[in-house]
């Protein structure tokens, strides 16, 4: 593993082997210039800005590794001034990761990445998450006794270290080797460090239009580990020219289908995949993105039933959904709204019977409600960071006449029209398949919608 814009006295690498509880066993786990290896020897620090990790000898109770850099005392400044700083993770595979340090400002301490295991295999995600403080803050933070910890040594000036030739190191296969060299991406507001308190609020919320705020939260946490607890995202909808009676309650359901795409962002890779209710496109729980599809709606009225279009989430992965509608219906224009109160439906909660959330889940319902003619709608955002689920409701649209459908670039925001991404176009010309491609990498920033 090699970090680059480390200099030698400058800035401190350094890695902390976590269990369940996010802190070290002991102070052994804390791995740095003056203690350069884990105890069972599965990490180790073998220069200034290279760190080697064999997966295969980490101890079964650890269930994280941080990777970390801290700021010299001696060295004014902040860990943002430092240029290209970043971490690549480079396999005996092959496979090559590169995460950059995102959005630090004033931060003197960093963690850079993580490597955690999920479900019996280590993944990775880029963290950026920093301590304006000093190093012992960062340390203190992962359960580490920084009474006995000794003063570094004295800096040297801060340059960028060239990559080291990439060298297995007493035997155990780096996981990483080589160095990042491109710009680091505009600066963003990095997830707080602490750990906050599981919330476990019941949460019953509705947003429209008119709400004062068109954000709300889900605690993820709350289900303590049991695998029992569902997570699902879908669009609903009560049918073109649905009729209603005074109360607002559905007397008769209209006919009418809506393409409902599911666009999906890895933190790490910032690679992104579409999910839909298309043959050979509805995911999977077993590989990223953890998503499955449950099919194409074939419209409501159905035992007098909404028409919904719904995924599956395994709510352990961090990461971005965007919930896409195509409204050009029937090779025309329209909006959305008279498809009759069609609304994203956000549903955490414990299995009932056939597998879905209970009637006792969290939920939140984002009732859209709009009347653009445009040809495609995003009506939610849904971010998932370290067990909180983020819903952003505001609904965004495509350039008028555009085709191109939105996404996210590579620092989660939202993007009109990615330059590369899908394309919509008619199912019925080619074959039930609604988008011109399903993967591809997400754009760079460039500042705009």
């Amino acid at each position: 593993m090699a970090v680059s814009g480390v200099g030698q006295g400058a800035i401190d690498l350094m890695a902390f082997q976590l269990c369940s509880d996010q802190r070290v066993r002991s102070d052994a786990d804390f791995i740095f210039f003056n203690q350069p290896t884990s105890p069972e020897g599965a990490v180790r620090l073998v220069a200034a800005d290279r760190i080697t990790i064999d997966l295969r000898a980490v101890p079964a109770g650890i269930e994280k590794l941080c990777i970390a850099v801290a700021l010299d005392d001696q060295v004014a400044g902040s860990l943002a001034h430092t240029g290209n700083l970043g971490v690549v993770l480079e396999q005996p595979t092959g496979m090559r990761v590169t995460a950059r340090a995102l959005g630090l400002t004033t931060e003197r301490a960093a963690v850079l990445l993580e490597v955690y295991r999920r479900q019996g295999t280590w993944k990775a995600r880029n963290v950026s998450a920093g301590w304006d403080t000093r190093l012992a803050a960062l340390v203190s933070h992962h359960g580490v006794d920084v009474s006995d910890q000794p003063a570094p040594p004295p800096a040297a000036p801060m340059a960028p270290v060239p990559a080291a030739p990439h060298q297995p190191t007493h035997g155990y296969p780096p996981v990483v080797a080589a160095a990042a060299a491109a710009p680091t991406a505009p600066p963003h507001t990095p997830p707080p460090p602490a750990v906050s308190p599981i919330s476990f609020e019941k949460v019953k919320v509705t947003l429209s239009r008119d709400s004062a705020t068109k954000t709300a939260r889900i605690d993820l946490r709350k289900n303590q580990g049991d695998p029992n607890w569902v997570l699902t995202v879908g669009l609903e909808w009560d049918g073109r020219g649905a009729h209603y009676d005074p109360y607002g309650r559905v007397t008769r359901y209209g006919t009418g289908d809506l393409d409902v795409y599911f666009f999906c962002r890895d933190e790490v890779t910032n690679k992104f995949v579409v999910i839909s209710g298309e043959p050979r496109h509805r995911g999977s729980l077993d590989k990223w993105p953890f998503i499955h599809h449950y099919g194409d709606s074939k419209g409501p009225g159905n035992g007098n039933r909404p028409a919904v279009e719904q995924v599956r989430v395994l709510p352990t992965e961090n990461g971005d959904l965007l919930v896409n509608v195509y409204q050009s219906v029937d090779n025309g224009t329209g909006a959305i709204d008279a498809f009759g109160r069609p609304r994203v439906a956000i549903r955490y909660g414990r299995a009932a019977p056939g597998g879905l959330p209970g009637d006792d889940a969290d939920e939140i319902l984002v009732y859209v409600g709009n009347g653009q003619d445009s040809y495609w709608a995003t009506i939610a955002h849904i971010d998932v960071q370290d067990g909180i689920l983020t819903v952003d409701g505001e609904t965004r649209y495509s350039h008028p006449g555009s085709e191109r459908m939105p996404g996210l670039d590579t620092t989660g925001s939202w993007v009109r029209e990615p330059q590369g991404g899908p394309v919509g176009r008619s199912k019925k010309a080619n074959r039930g398949i609604g988008l011109t491609k399903y993967t591809g990498r997400c754009p760079t920033p460039t500042g705009k919608y």
